[in-house]
């Protein structure tokens, strides 16, 4: 009886000490996230959180997660500003990384955007050079001559440049990849995989917000 008093105390003794630990980390780093060792700047308004989506329309994986980005979209909170940055990882890319800044130039992105992932995915069209992509954009209203002239000029050319550098600022090695308020990366590949990665995305946001509560 007496032991199961103290073991009673020892309980009770106890109770403040628990309620006062650390709750456990909903997401851990290096198997949910990864904290990059130095932050890249952003390219969102001082006090916007910013989540940037590195992608490739070629890539079948971003073409899947494609459904996920636009439920997430639809709950977007007013400090979290949205932005995609195509890739430029391999041979090819830059083609379609030019495709989508050349259809943001034109104003016709939002309306091209998902439709030439439906169009290389879905329908298996080759949509893998400049001439046919010209075509494609010709469905939306776009010449194919003001297409191949805001294909290359000064100002897509920083873009890409941009790009590349701002990948390795990332230490992104593959696509999808999201970056969050430049200080963190997510990927399709790490322990929550593709559904659960917006949940990842979610908790990040939420640190970075409490992290500017306090600065």
């Amino acid at each position: 009886m007496q032991r199961l008093i103290k073991k009673s105390l020892l309980i009770l003794l106890m109770l403040p000490l628990l309620a006062c630990a650390e709750p456990e980390e909903a997401f851990v780093e290096g198997e949910h996230y990864v904290a990059l060792p130095r932050a890249t700047n952003t390219s969102v308004p001082e006090g916007k959180i910013e989540v940037l989506e590195l992608f490739w329309y070629g890539c079948p994986h971003c073409y899947q997660l494609e459904p996920s980005i636009k439920d997430w979209l639809t709950r977007l909170p007013n400090d979290v500003q949205f932005v995609r940055m195509p890739a430029v990882m391999g041979r090819g890319w830059e083609l379609h990384a030019r495709a989508y800044y050349a259809a943001s130039l034109l104003g016709v992105e939002n309306k091209t955007h998902a439709a030439l992932f439906d169009a290389i995915h879905k329908k298996r069209e080759n949509l893998f050079d400049q001439n046919s992509l010209a075509d494609f954009y010709a469905r939306y209203g776009v010449k194919k001559s003001d297409f191949n002239q805001a294909f290359n000029p000064f100002s897509v050319n920083s873009k890409i440049m941009q790009s590349k550098n701002r990948q390795k600022d990332y230490r992104a090695t593959g696509v999808p990849a999201i970056i969050v308020n430049g200080k963190y990366r997510v990927g399709t590949t790490m322990k929550a995989g593709g559904t659960g990665l917006f949940d990842v995305v979610d908790y990040l946001v939420n640190k970075e917000r409490e992290a500017m509560k306090q600065d």
